[in-house]
């Protein structure tokens, strides 16, 4: 008895210097433990997660992904690691406890001793070091659709608002999001999506006049830096995009998997304005765009 009391001690102690957050799953699912000290995802506290299943939290994909790994590290008995992305605008939960702004985790399992079969789960917010490994790469173009990417595209939005500034013009930014791209990777598989992020590209470079600069930015998602463009023609480019992407599809077991976009759109507000905080703009307007059930467009102005 004494030896346990000490071990539960030192899991407390362990515990508590952790910023990540702990849980653990039965084999069906279900949470039965979780701490979250000084977690930055709002869980709400442990009382509304306990006897709570993976279901109940989470949408079917996500669910899905995070039951699979509780079967496998079970069955295989290893640590299973994945990285998942938490939208909040698709989590419904964690958008009730005040979540915003989404965020890349690390999802760690491993099976846990016991009388009944569980794992040991981890969740570590990673955003910063995705952040940082985007920004530390070197690559100017995406491997899968040959586009610019972001670190490329950065410059160019830079010298395009220092013109504008300088001849008093005036640019904007579009940005384009695949809709629930990550389900039809789950349901459809990775080559459907491929084929759609491949035909979007596609259509988006042949629809884009030769000034304008476009860019890959994230993993479903493109930009369009729009020179001498306002606000009001903005939108209506993003408008003729919309209307371009109702006419594609890419091909699936004999069917055609159709998709829609959800467009952000940023105008420069004027001398002080920044490449970062035009994008930021943007990436608010995409977020309102696509809280609305997607398929839409939201300008800043």
């Amino acid at each position: 008895m004494k030896n346990a009391n000490l071990l539960q001690t030192r899991i407390d102690a362990l515990l508590n210097v952790l910023s990540e957050d702990v849980l653990i799953l039965s084999q069906q699912g279900t949470i039965i433990f979780s701490s979250h000290n000084e977690s930055p995802i709002p869980w709400g506290g442990s009382d509304l997660l306990i006897d709570k299943n993976l279901s109940d939290l989470f949408p079917a994909a996500i669910a899905s992904l995070l039951q699979g790994m509780v079967d496998q590290s079970l069955s295989l008995n290893q640590l299973m690691v994945k990285e998942v992305l938490f939208d909040p605008s698709e989590i419904v939960f964690l958008q009730q406890q005040g979540m915003v702004e989404s965020c890349w985790v690390e999802v760690r399992m491993a099976p846990s001793a016991g009388d009944e079969p569980s794992v040991v789960c981890r969740i570590e917010d990673i955003s910063r070091r995705k952040m940082a490994q985007r920004e530390s790469s070197q690559v100017q173009r995406d491997l899968l659709t040959g586009m610019y990417n972001r670190r490329a595209l950065m410059p160019v939005l830079a010298q395009s608002i220092a013109q504008a500034v300088r001849y008093d013009w005036i640019c904007s930014l579009m940005l384009i999001n695949i809709d629930s791209l990550r389900l039809i990777n789950d349901q459809r598989g990775w080559d459907v999506g491929d084929q759609i992020l491949k035909r979007l590209a596609e259509s988006l470079n042949s629809l884009k006049r030769t000034a304008d600069f476009l860019a890959r930015v994230g993993e479903d998602g493109f930009a369009i830096l729009l020179p001498e463009t306002n606000a009001e023609q903005g939108i209506l480019a993003a408008e003729r995009v919309r209307n371009m992407v109702s006419d594609l599809s890419a091909p699936h077991s004999g069917t055609d998997v159709r998709f829609t976009v959800s467009i952000g759109v940023a105008t420069l507000m004027g001398e002080d304005d920044s490449a970062e905080s035009m994008f930021n703009r943007a990436e608010i307007c995409l977020q309102q765009s696509k809280q609305q059930g997607g398929n839409q467009i939201t300008g800043d102005e």
